[in-house]
């Protein structure tokens, strides 16, 4: 009996996060080549996620997937639109409206707060509503509708087999068979999870990570009055949630780290004259040049090994573009816009579609 599925397939490896606000993210490989598409139901053990498919596709007699709670439309742009009410403009209305332009599904009774006699939403992804009128107070729970208000806080109520218990980082893994009761707000050893990460991995079975951050809080307004940039000293792996041109749209891949979700942040790939496209649901690192929030750059993406390796397109730009081969000592990149000359099964040239400078590798 396979630990996990997706879509009704075997997903020997899997890596599932899940915010205590927010939108939970999971990464999958299959091992069968399927092609999905839409909402799709991940089952890791008991635990059932409602998710919809943000990128990937089968490779090589396998398939790799990133997909997001609910619909994913969270990160989705939407227009400005303003709000005018004498009697207040409601809550619920903005919420309403931003999760209908987002293609989401609220669920739960929704607060009576009014705003104030008038209200902007700006353009930008819908979640930036639910931060401002919400803040680390939403979340997308398993059958993918979005609640607002907090997580509820249990016990631990599963027998389970604890692992490395990590006091000052606020982490602790446990074993066990039931995990739909291990969610953010789960109370542990003395650790309330903020952040539950569950993994499946082949020959390891499954775990549960837990991240914490209640140990800390009551010192976290004094370090951040004395030492306002630390924070953003470290690098910090985030999640891709849209992209725009050349800039990312990314969220913190968890939130007990308490950094912010960014907008239109730049890359810098680590070799000249290349870009991607990255894959939705990635993850990247992201460094605060000389620790200053306002200048944050994305250095690096997922290792070989990771789900999110693979961009969608990748272009390496240049007149001079070569690359080595076994046969000759270099070897030229065939660009759009090259004969190609096949010998079989009969003569004859081929241009490929398209025109410039730019040689294109599509994954």
């Amino acid at each position: 009996m396979s630990l996990a599925t997706l879509a009704g397939h075997r997903a020997p490896d899997v890596r599932a996060h899940l915010p205590a606000w927010g939108v939970p993210w999971a990464e999958v490989t299959l091992d069968v080549e399927a092609e999905l598409a839409g909402v799709v139901e991940l089952v890791i053990a008991d635990l059932v996620l409602s998710c919809t498919v943000m990128s990937g596709g089968p490779s090589k007699g396998r398939s790799h997937y990133r997909v997001a709670g609910g619909k994913g439309g969270w990160g989705r742009d939407v227009a400005a639109q303003g709000y005018a009410s004498d009697a207040g403009v409601k809550l619920s209305t903005v919420v309403q409206d931003a999760a209908s332009a987002a293609g989401e599904l609220m669920a739960g009774t929704l607060p009576t707060t009014r705003l104030g006699p008038s209200w902007a939403r700006e353009r930008g992804p819908a979640s930036l509503v639910l931060h401002q009128v919400a803040p680390e107070s939403w979340y997308v729970d398993e059958t993918g509708a979005t609640r607002i208000g907090r997580r509820a806080a249990a016990e631990l109520a599963v027998a389970a087999e604890r692992g490395p218990l990590d006091a000052a980082r606020g982490t602790i893994t446990l074993a066990a068979e039931a995990i739909a009761t291990i969610l953010p707000g789960v109370t542990v050893d003395g650790l309330e999870a903020v952040d539950v990460e569950h993994v499946v991995a082949p020959g390891a079975g499954l775990r549960s990570t837990l991240y914490a951050s209640a140990r800390v809080a009551p010192y976290r307004a004094i370090v951040s009055a004395l030492f306002p940039w630390l924070p953003f000293a470290r690098p910090v792996e985030y999640r891709v949630v849209t992209q725009e041109g050349e800039r990312l749209n990314l969220q913190p891949v968890r939130v007990s780290s308490r950094m912010p979700d960014l907008r239109r942040v730049f890359v810098r790939p680590g070799g000249a004259g290349c870009r991607a496209d990255g894959a939705l649901g990635s993850r990247v690192i992201v460094v605060f040049v000389e620790g200053d929030p306002a200048r944050p750059m994305v250095i690096a993406h997922e290792d070989a090994d990771g789900a999110g390796f693979a961009p969608t397109l990748l272009d390496l730009v240049g007149e001079d573009d070569a690359v080595a081969s076994p046969s000759e000592a270099l070897g030229r990149i065939v660009r759009y816009g090259d004969p190609i000359t096949f010998s079989a099964p009969g003569p004859g040239t081929v241009v490929l579609p398209g025109a410039g400078s730019l040689s294109r590798v599509r994954a």
